[in-house]
């Protein structure tokens, strides 16, 4: 049985690290990414930098290391995802300047701020948008290139139609497929906003889950068709059989993750309603972890001694479960989540998003979370690595 923790982005000074994620790639390194924000814990922190850390196999974590940070700008992170064909990992970022999310302001108002925006960027030589990371070499080296994508025309609450581009998120890391016609492709939870609104309970009404696919190896990404209204900060598997189960944050205040199904490789959704198991916080939701291990990926020996025989794989999905951000726990499926039970608390103070996966090379599950005191973001963000036995020994 093994478990260790490490707090390998501890806040302090100015540095506040949120919203992980984190990839393993193959051969086993492990790389985790989050956002570091300047002076202050709020989303819309003037000052964003994107950082990482690595882990090779065998060898301790290294010290948070910078990808992107400009003074006065926000470099959001998005999802992670490693393409195994191609033995290449990928960071979204995206490059904007921050304002409050909750701000109200006319069409007219809002169009002047993107103008302004615009002509103070090209004044520091820079360009906004979505941008990506990539590595050939399991994280020592990288380069930088803007986001090729295919938007998604979408019509919003005026019945205007809306250009959707991708709107990664940190936390959720993406997956490669592995089952029918759309294997090999790439695939990301992503989001979108079709109106602006100015408080928590008029949120729901302008926001959706969806995905962003790639099926040239991260040259180009199409935006897919939206998942649920409401949802936002979204996670997602694939089943045996290829099609993609998405399982969703939103924001209806009842403390339900919310699931949807596509069978066309995460192009377009079919709502499936709520999880009757699943809960987590009843003010607006949390990110979370959602994870599938299939047999041959644990290896006969770990598959005999834990998996039913019917089992075709282990599932796992991880958040704060409660009705506030404490209790990061555990629960398992052999089912792929048609049913669950509830394994391991790994922390049961103040905690929030988190990011989980799996590593075929030792057999080792390896995750990120915000974890703190009073509140969950004071101490940082802490890794955890631990062996099925621990997760799943009663």
């Amino acid at each position: 049985m093994f478990f260790q923790e490490e707090l390998i982005f501890p806040s302090g000074g100015a540095s506040n690290y949120r919203i992980p994620s984190l990839i393993v790639t193959g051969n086993g390194t492990v790389l985790a990414f989050c956002n570091d924000r300047k002076n202050t814990v709020r989303d819309h922190a003037i000052d964003t930098a994107l950082v990482y850390a690595a882990k090779p196999l065998g060898k301790p974590w290294s010290k948070p290391m910078t990808l992107m940070e400009h003074e006065g700008v926000c470099c959001l992170i998005g999802s992670a995802v490693y393409d195994a064909q191609t033995d290449t990992a990928f960071i979204f970022v995206k490059r904007k300047f921050a304002r409050d999310e909750f701000a109200s302001f006319t069409d007219e108002e809002a169009r002047r701020l993107e103008e302004e925006d615009e002509m103070r960027a090209k004044e520091m030589g820079l360009e906004l948008g979505n941008f990506q990371f990539s590595s050939a070499d399991h994280g020592e080296s990288w380069e930088l290139e803007k986001v090729m994508e295919r938007p998604l025309s979408f019509p919003a609450a005026n019945g205007e139609s809306l250009r959707v581009l991708m709107h990664t998120h940190g936390g959720a890391h993406g997956v490669q497929l592995r089952h029918g016609k759309h294997r090999g492709r790439l695939l990301c939870p992503s989001r979108f906003f079709t109106g602006r609104y100015t408080n928590w309970a008029e949120i729901r009404n302008f926001v959706y889950n969806n995905a962003v696919y790639s099926d040239d190896h991260g040259k180009t990404w199409t935006v897919s068709q939206p998942v649920q209204q409401g949802t936002g900060e979204g996670t997602l598997i694939e089943l045996e059989n290829g099609e993609i189960l998405y399982n969703s944050r939103a924001y209806f205040g009842d403390g339900k993750r919310y699931l949807a199904k596509s069978c066309d490789g995460g192009e377009s959704f079919t709502d499936l309603g709520t999880d009757p198991f699943l809960r987590e916080e009843t003010r607006i939701g949390c990110n979370a972890s959602f994870l599938r291990v299939e047999r041959e990926e644990l290896g006969e020996e770990l598959s005999q001694k834990y998996l039913p025989p019917e089992a075709d794989s282990l599932t796992v999905f991880v958040n704060p479960r409660s009705e506030k951000r404490s209790c990061m726990t555990a629960c398992v499926s052999f089912d792929s989540g048609k049913t669950w039970r509830e394994a391991r608390c790994f922390y049961e103070g103040a905690c929030a998003y988190s990011s989980l996966a799996f590593s075929v090379t030792d057999h080792h599950f390896h995750m990120i979370y915000e974890k703190g005191t009073e509140k969950p973001y004071t101490l940082g963000i802490t890794a955890v690595e631990f062996d099925p036995e621990w997760l799943l020994s009663e």
